[in-house]
Order: structure tokens, then C-alpha cells, then sequence
């Protein structure tokens, strides 16, 4: 004879699904943060398509730390691109200060130091008008730095849903001076335009406001035709992110 199972309660049904739930959701959140081990293998491996960014929004804290140690390590400097994507992508509180403090001996701009003290200016110049200017970098670099340098804007653009700061710091880089250093047959303005582009490219990507108002007010100050193209694209690319954002 076939003894039929009696149907469980709904309220115990209904606590069985809760439990099981908040169990997998617990795991899942141990399980969405990175070791330092698996942070230090993620900035180091090489990519087709760049960087996983979901992996790179689970670095922790320990991770966060060791990717700053590695980060004024030349011996990491192979590294150094991804490291600067990964700390803008995880958001950790003092990525503003590392990312700026890493790249402050590349123009003439306000030290880390001074971004960080306020935070409301609605341009970098203002800051910079308060105390010294960093010493620009000057002379050939390597290839590693330079390719540290292109991921910057990106880094900046990335840390933005984070930290608002990062846009008047990209808005900063669109306007700023050809660089003083070389790579290659990259220099001046070929330099400058490269900067100018990946900035704008950047602040359109984060779909935030200020950032709008930032591309809005280049587009009344460009001179260069090719740029004022790419600012109308960039200025669309903006507003499919800032649709997306609002759904």
C-alpha cells in the first residue's frame, strides 16, 4: 500500500523558501568577494576583450589594498592598466586618492592630496588655485606606463558611479595641455588628443548629469572639428546611458 505524503502547510512551505533564500543569498555574498590571491591573478592575466568587470566589482577590501601596493610597485607595472580599471570598478572609498595620486606626476594638475579636501568644485582649476601644482612628468616612458595612462580616463569613468569627484577630475583631463613626455611617436598634441577623446568618451559612458554639463561646456570651447564630432558622439553615447539609468 502506497501511504500518500500530506501536503505541507503554506506558512511552513513559505519559511522553508525564506530560509533557503537568505542561505543562498548569504552565500552568495561571501562568494561575490575576491581573495587577494584571486584580485592579484585578475589584474594580472591578459585579455581579449578587456577585463571581466563583474569579477573586478568583487574586490574587497584585502584586495583593494594589495592592487594599491602593486600599483607603485614598478616591478607590477605590467599590471598597472588593470589595476587602475579594478579600483575604479569595485569602488573601494580611497580608489579617488590612489588613482589620483598615481597619475599626478603626469600634468600639471592638483595633487591628490588637494582633490580629496573638497568636495564640491565645479572645476579642477579651482583646487589647483589653493596650492601647488604637481611637477609633470617629462622625457620617454615605457610602454607599460603608457598604456597605465590610456586606462586612466577609463579608471576615472568607472570610479564615478562611486564617487562623483572622478568626473571633475575627467573633466580635467579633456582640457589640459599635451602632456610633456613621449612614447614612441606619440607626443604633443597627438597626445593631447588622445587625452581629450578618451576623457569625453568616459563622462559619456557614466550617463551622470554633471557629466553632461562637463561635455556640454567642451563643446562650447572646441576649435578642433574632428574633436567637436566626437563630442556630438560622445554627447549621444550620454544619452542612451542616462535612458538606460533611468529605466
Amino acid at each position: 500500500m502506497i501511504r500518500r505524503t500530506r501536503p505541507r502547510p503554506r506558512s511552513i512551505r513559505v519559511l522553508v523558501a525564506v530560509v533557503l533564500f537568505v542561505s543562498f543569498a548569504a552565500g552568495e555574498a561571501v562568494a561575490q568577494m575576491l581573495t587577494v590571491p584571486e584580485t592579484e591573478a585578475l589584474v594580472r592575466a591578459s585579455y581579449f576583450e578587456g577585463m571581466p568587470e563583474e569579477d573586478a566589482a568583487r574586490i574587497g577590501p584585502d584586495g583593494a589594498e594589495r592592487l594599491i601596493e602593486m600599483l607603485f610597485d614598478p616591478e607590477e607595472g605590467r599590471s598597472h592598466s588593470h589595476i587602475l580599471l579594478a579600483l575604479g570598478l569595485c569602488g573601494w572609498p580611497d580608489a579617488m586618492t590612489v588613482i589620483l595620486g598615481w597619475s599626478s606626476n603626469f600634468s600639471g594638475v592638483a595633487t591628490f592630496r588637494q582633490i580629496t579636501t573638497f568636495d564640491q568644485v565645479a572645476t579642477l582649476n579651482q583646487v589647483a588655485t589653493l596650492d601647488g601644482l604637481a611637477a609633470p612628468r617629462t622625457g620617454e616612458i615605457d610602454r607599460d606606463t603608457f598604456k597605465a595612462w590610456q586606462a586612466l580616463p577609463y579608471a576615472l569613468g568607472h570610479l564615478a558611479r562611486f564617487d562623483r569627484r572622478a568626473v571633475v577630475h575627467l573633466e580635467a583631463l579633456m582640457n589640459a595641455e599635451a602632456p610633456s613626455w613621449t612614447f614612441r611617436h606619440h607626443r604633443g598634441a597627438r597626445l593631447r588628443n588622445l587625452a581629450r577623446r578618451s576623457a569625453a568618451t568616459s563622462l559619456a559612458l557614466t550617463g551622470l548629469p554633471e557629466a553632461r554639463r562637463a561635455l556640454d561646456r567642451a563643446g562650447r570651447d572646441a576649435s578642433d572639428a574632428r574633436f567637436e564630432e566626437h563630442l556630438r558622439n560622445a554627447r549621444a553615447l550620454h544619452a542612451e546611458r542616462a535612458r538606460r539609468g533611468a529605466r
